[in-house]
Parts: structure tokens; sequence; C-alpha cells
């Protein structure tokens, strides 16, 4: 049986954080995810890259949550960055016109440049 969750792993530094979502963001899975994300994205106070590239299924709370931390680092004046793979989720992205919201960028060296870390 294939599992069908959604994980969230990070790693940061001084100069970015950076979050890996693997697996469904439906609307349980993420309900479940969304307080770490939420934590780690509200305590760092640098860049973010979020790499959804093996993420399978993207619904509207997904897209909320990238717009919920997009609208956190512009207050703040920071920068994020979306990798969404070249599946489900870059079609969302594109269907919902996040890229005039997010950095949308196809390889994490294009994310970083769009951060301006690179």
């Amino acid at each position: 049986m294939t599992d069908t969750g959604l994980t969230l792993t990070h790693d940061s530094s001084p100069k970015l954080l950076s979050l890996k979502l693997t697996g469904r963001m439906d609307a349980e899975n993420v309900r479940h995810v969304s307080d770490e994300f939420d934590r780690l994205t509200g305590a760092a106070h640098v860049p973010v890259l979020v790499d959804l590239a093996d993420v399978t299924f993207m619904e509207s709370l997904g897209v909320a949550l990238l717009v919920r931390l997009a609208k956190r680092q512009r207050e703040r004046r920071l920068g994020v960055a979306v990798l969404p793979g070249s599946g489900p989720v870059a079609r969302i992205l594109g269907i919902a016109r996040l890229d005039r919201v997010l950095n949308v960028a196809f390889t994490r060296e294009a994310g970083l440049q769009a951060l301006g870390l690179a």
C-alpha cells in the first residue's frame, strides 16, 4: 500500500529556510502539517525556499498555505520561492496565477537566484 500522507522536512541556515513537502496536499494532510509549517516559517526571518516537486496532489488548502506564507514574507520584506516540479503543482500554481505572488522556479539554483542568494 502506498503512503498517501504529507511529510514536511526542513533545513535552515542563517540566510535561508528550505522546506520540502512530499505526498498529497489534500485538506486532511495540510491540516496535519499546517501548524509545523507556520511555526517554522513564522520563526524564520530569512527567505524561504519551498520544494513541492514531490507533491502529487494539491487542493485549495495547499494553495492557501502558500498564499499565507507569501503574505507573511512580503510583510517582512523577505522573499519566498517555490519549486513546483513539472507535475500537478506547477499546473495548479499557473491556474491560480500564484506565479504573480510567488517566485516560481524549476531548479533549486533558479530559486536561490530569485531570492538573491546565488
